[in-house]
């Protein structure tokens, strides 16, 4: 499970193939320093989402060793002490969320590495880029592709065969629970959070065995017609007025807003949904004080570059209530984090890999940047899974 030797850990640093800004491992959040919160610590973690019998979930785990962008020893090539399998993971390769460039990166592996086995995209446009050189280099079923998320490129990959999984998140319940939770707060209503500040949605596996009923449910959602997530009982006399930022424009985030537009009415709120259009920290800035201005009483984070953005993220925090989501700045004075616990999904990313390459073999990883804190944690799951971390 988890690495237990300094010499073990310095395996782990990251060989990339485009530059970026690295990242400190995160450190317990800061007491917050947002007005009047009412949040109930030391509470237990509150039930999960389900709305669905979908498999498969693992148990929240976490990692004492994120991954640095700092060139070092990638390649890494070992055995697997608990499966006897040898693996070599070439190293992790980042195109800065440009879509052309993840194509790009994927040629480039395939043309290096002829006896590539497996390469595993970990944001939600890196698996269709896969697929894309996969095809073009005429090796789809030869190559494994391991996935994240539900791109419909990637589901439809899964139906034929092509893709052999994916590691799907649950925006739609980050965008419920987020109004949920802000509506809340913003009226000085009680929210029970875990003493860490952490509040895990879980991810499932999606296959070939469960992809059509997958695909269902998704559509559901994107038609406006997702599930009314069970939620505690608030006085909603009051309209709150919060908002939602993610860190890109994507599917994925669709259906995040999707959830946030099912939300509002069962809680009273108002909900702005913003989305920078590159993807820039320069961008969510403007966003961010632009909800002060309008006088936005809670606003949810997804930070592209967490590191980075604390002066900003804490501004908002002195002016609103602030939650974190998708992707958590725990150095802030955010209340807490609300999303997927990327570091087992990473490992259900290994498992899968794992499962589908029954010798071991040479393993390319995929992300678009490494600033982002869920970025590190998925991929330090993948690795410690294949290394029988």
């Amino acid at each position: 499970m988890i690495r237990n030797t300094s010499a073990a850990l310095s395996l782990f640093s990251v060989l990339l193939f485009i530059g970026c800004g690295g990242e400190k491992p995160p450190q317990p959040a800061k007491k917050t320093g947002q007005p009047g919160p009412a949040i109930t610590k030391n509470s237990p973690e509150p039930s999960t989402d389900q709305e669905t019998d979908l498999p498969e979930q693992t148990e929240p785990q976490t990692s004492k060793k994120i991954l640095s962008t700092v060139a070092g020893d990638f390649p890494v090539r070992r055995k697997n002490p608990k499966t006897g399998k040898e693996w070599e993971i070439l190293g992790i390769m980042t195109d800065g969320h440009n879509f052309d460039k993840a194509k790009a990166n994927a040629e480039d592996t395939l043309t290096n590495h002829p006896d590539l086995v497996a390469m595993v995209g970990l944001w939600a446009y890196n698996p269709p880029k896969i697929l894309q050189a996969v095809s073009d280099a005429n090796k789809l079923g030869e190559i494994k592709v391991i996935g994240f998320d539900e791109d419909s490129d990637t589901l439809r990959a899964i139906e034929d065969g092509t893709c052999e999984g994916t590691i799907v998140q649950n925006p739609y319940a980050f965008g419920f629970r987020s109004v949920e939770y802000l509506a809340a707060l913003a009226r000085g209503q009680e929210v029970k959070v875990p003493a860490n500040q952490i509040m895990f949605i879980p991810t499932r596996v999606i296959t070939k065995e469960n992809v059509e009923a997958f695909k269902d449910e998704v559509q559901a959602m994107r038609d406006g017609k997702g599930p009314e997530l069970e939620h505690g009982e608030y006085n909603t006399e009051n309209k709150a007025k919060v908002g939602f930022l993610t860190n890109s424009i994507d599917p994925f985030w669709e259906l995040a807003q999707r959830g946030c537009e099912r939300a509002a009415p069962f809680f009273n709120a108002e909900v702005k949904v913003l989305m920078p259009p590159t993807g820039q920290v320069e961008e969510q800035k403007r966003m961010m004080e632009e909800q002060i201005t309008l006088g936005t009483q809670g606003l949810a984070i997804s930070p592209i570059d967490p590191a980075n953005q604390a002066e900003m993220i804490n501004a908002t925090c002195a002016k609103m209530k602030v939650i974190t989501q998708d992707s958590d700045a725990p150095n802030t004075d955010r209340l807490f984090y609300l999303g997927t616990d990327n570091y087992s999904a990473g490992r259900q990313a290994g498992e899968l890999t794992t499962k589908v390459c029954p010798d071991g073999g040479k393993v390319m990883i995929f992300v678009g940047k490494m600033e982002v804190l869920n970025a590190q944690e998925r991929s330090q799951g993948v690795i410690d899974v294949l290394l029988g971390q």
